[in-house]
């Protein structure tokens, strides 16, 4: 017993002829195995569906309207029938809506099923037409939950004689909504724009006809493949807690352990100085409700941090007050009877960083990945830096450039890898020619160039290295 199915279009999938002076043809995308069937109903507007009698060379009604698959099995046109209709027979069509009823039938001896893909109907609209728009399928950048960063957008276009193209875009958030059309250039920004997927709109206009060419000839988007913030470039450093150790510290033995990251400095510094002093409970008077201004009795180098004031041994806020280490003045206002003391600290210096001589890099015993590299610090004069107080400072730079016009070789019309000596900035890489196709893997610094055989290709770019960190590290102090 054969198999069958009824189709018919909705509002939605209707074809609109509404715009056509004249209808030229009818193309099907069909596909109907041997012992299948596929028969079709028309319906122009609200109208009746019809078929179109080939013996009288005209539209009539089809019997039963409300019908059924076997029904317009027995009653449709066939594929090629509607196929054969010429713009005479079409008219009807103009300017109108066009609904389609499908009839699909599977016979038991057939091995395969039929299937529909499409129902196109052209035509001729009645006038000039000087502007068109035409839109993209949604381009996919990130398979992930996350949106990517997008890095430029290139256009082609051809625009003579008053032709214009304006090209718009539309992206896609990271939870899935569709932004309104814009300008794609302000998709292009800094920092970067960041989307799932983006669309676009080209909207040509060709105002004089047989003149005007208006054209868009590709569109091609870079973008990065994860959504991670590559770059921050910049100096890092990592300095020690101070220590007093009592003795006073003429030398410093430092190990940093790190791994090595190409493009990058590792320097080291040492401080050393006389411990301050440390005063406590000083007492400054007797408060009598009214506003009076002491000195400290040590004034030498006094630190802005520190100090507290007392009224009765209760702490006072530091708004009720003033205290100048520039000159020891403090200004209070305590009332009758209590006792005013302090805690403050003065000789007292800021820390000097004097850098230490490197002395020399081993591997790491327990960790291929990581270096061990050592400095030293030795006070052989009396003006250098010696005391008991010490801290140690690392510092961390990455390094930046540009590279510009680097020869990578000769094009063989298949794609090539070449290793960049630097880690570039994606959106900055530029390859030459510019009709060769590349990719940047950033996890390795390999460019994926392809290009027409026989081409010189070149690469600039920015570069900054990557951000290096410290795994440990340890000092010796020696007297």
């Amino acid at each position: 017993m054969a198999r069958t199915a009824l189709i018919k279009t909705t509002t939605a999938s209707q074809r609109d002829c509404s715009s056509f002076s004249t209808v030229t043809g009818i193309a099907i995308t069909a596909d109907i195995p041997t012992g299948c069937d596929m028969r079709f109903g028309v319906k122009v507007d609200d109208g009746t569906y019809k078929k179109y009698d080939t013996s009288t060379s005209a539209w009539k009604d089809l019997t039963t309207q409300d019908m059924t698959a076997a029904t317009l099995l027995t009653e449709g046109n066939t594929k090629a029938e509607l196929e054969a209709l010429t713009s005479t027979a079409l008219a009807p069509m103009a300017g109108n809506t066009v609904n389609f009823a499908v009839a699909i039938s599977m016979g038991d001896t057939a091995t395969a099923s039929p299937s529909i893909t499409s129902i196109k109907i052209s035509g001729a609209t009645g006038s000039t037409v000087t502007q068109e728009t035409v839109e993209s399928d949604a381009i996919t950048l990130s398979e992930s939950d996350g949106a990517v960063e997008i890095l430029s957008i290139d256009v082609s276009k051809t625009e003579v004689s008053g032709g214009t193209v304006s090209l718009l875009a539309s992206i896609q958030d990271a939870g899935g909504t569709w932004g309104a059309y814009a300008d794609y250039t302000k998709f292009v920004t800094s920092p970067a724009a960041t989307a799932k997927a983006v669309k676009f709109k080209a909207v040509l206009n060709a105002p004089t006809p047989g003149t005007s060419i208006a054209k868009i000839n590709s569109v091609s988007i870079k973008h990065r493949t994860d959504n991670v913030a590559v770059f921050s470039e910049g100096t890092g450093v990592c300095i020690t807690k101070t220590y007093d150790f009592v003795n006073t510290i003429g030398r410093a033995h430092l190990m940093v352990k790190h791994p090595i990251v190409q493009d990058t400095e590792i320097s080291a510094f040492v401080s050393l100085r006389e411990p301050p002093s440390y005063v406590t409970g000083e007492v400054l008077g007797t408060g009598d409700g009214a506003q009076h201004t002491v000195k400290l009795a040590h004034t030498d180098n006094l630190a802005s941090h520190g100090f507290a004031l007392y009224f009765d041994g209760t702490v006072q806020n530091a708004a009720d007050y003033s205290y100048s280490p520039t000159d020891g003045q403090v200004t209070y206002t305590a009332p009758k009877g209590e006792t005013v003391t302090t805690d403050y600290i003065h000789g007292w210096s800021a820390e000097t960083f004097v850098p230490m001589t490197h002395d020399t890099q081993y591997p790491d015993k327990n960790d291929n990945s990581l270096v061990d590299d050592q400095y030293d610090y030795v006070a052989t004069k009396d003006a250098d830096p010696k005391g008991s107080v010490g801290t140690v400072k690392v510092s961390l730079k990455q390094n930046t450039g540009t590279e510009k016009n680097v020869a990578l070789g000769t094009a063989t019309g298949e794609q090539q890898s070449f290793k960049l000596a630097h880690h570039a900035k994606p959106e900055t890489i530029v390859v030459t020619p510019a009709t060769a196709v590349w990719k940047y893997k950033d996890n390795t610094d390999v460019l994926l160039v392809t290009g027409s055989k026989g081409d010189s290709l070149a690469v600039s770019y920015d570069w900054a290295a990557r951000t290096n960190y410290l795994e440990s590290l340890a000092c010796i102090f020696n007297e």
